[in-house]
């Protein structure tokens, strides 16, 4: 019994996908080079393109540079591991006092794998620009969907901080929301929601926070610190390391 048209079955299968799917020569030699069978490789192939169609969003409200990574670096790192699209706004880079904030934060989004944009609203005058805060993330909400949206949380002190907070809540009104801790910001938090953490996660934040040069000389700046926060979560969460949340809200649709 022949096939028809002298085709095997994994020909006509490899039809879905689109990566390879005009050169079916190129993809024997390539399987044939990656050690592979054909079904082996026409199987990962398929996978790949279905992971990439249902690879969930996620959205991180960062007021200025470093304050994404500090509050939620290693949940970043973790999410991207497991395939996740993880987007930044970056609303001001103080430009005016650390000229150099802009290319360390692009050093910093190529360790943790996001993408980034940098918005130019001026420091520490957020509620001045209140009205077009909200008008940005509006816009970006209208033209992207995500599971989880991160942002500062509801009790973070600081003025520019408490404004993306306010106009995210106005928003993002269809996803979860989740307030990362910025510890030196709040004089109480309620975090009610943990996201466990493997050391390698705790190494990537820690990279990604090594090139803020600009921002060392903060007294919490410096690793000791970074690991002893997330040691301290994952005592509460019965593990060794993890970050906490403010669960601002949750949709669960989205995550189960």
């Amino acid at each position: 019994m022949g096939w028809k048209d002298g085709k095997k079955p994994e020909q006509y299968l490899f039809t879905v996908t689109d990566t390879f799917s005009e050169d079916w020569k190129i993809f024997k030699k390539k399987a044939k080079k990656d050690n592979k069978n054909i079904s082996d490789a026409l199987r990962a192939a398929v996978n790949s393109d279905i992971s990439k169609e249902k690879a969930k969003k996620s959205l991180i409200l960062s007021p200025h540079t470093d304050d994404a990574e500090l509050g939620c670096g290693g949940t970043i790192a973790k999410l991207v591991e497991e395939g996740w699209d993880v987007h930044v706004i970056y609303f001001s880079a103080v430009s005016d006092r650390y000229p150099g904030l802009v290319d360390e934060a692009a050093n910093s989004g190529r360790i943790l794998g996001v993408t980034h944009e940098i918005l130019d609203f001026e420091t520490r005058f957020f509620p001045r620009d209140r009205q077009g805060i909200l008008q940005a993330l509006y816009d970006h909400s209208r033209k992207n969907n995500y599971e989880i949206v991160f942002t500062p949380t509801t009790t973070d002190l600081h003025q520019d901080h408490g404004v993306v907070t306010a106009e995210a809540k106005r928003a993002f009104r269809d996803c979860t929301l989740l307030g990362y801790e910025l510890p030196w910001n709040n004089l109480e938090v309620s975090l009610n929601c943990f996201i466990p953490l493997k050391n390698r996660h705790v190494k990537k934040k820690i990279r990604a926070l090594d090139c803020y040069d600009s921002q060392k000389h903060n007294p919490y700046f410096n690793e000791k610190f970074f690991r002893s926060v997330v040691k301290m979560r994952g005592i509460q969460l019965a593990t060794k390391y993890a970050e906490g949340f403010e669960t601002i809200k949750v949709r669960l649709d989205q995550l189960i």
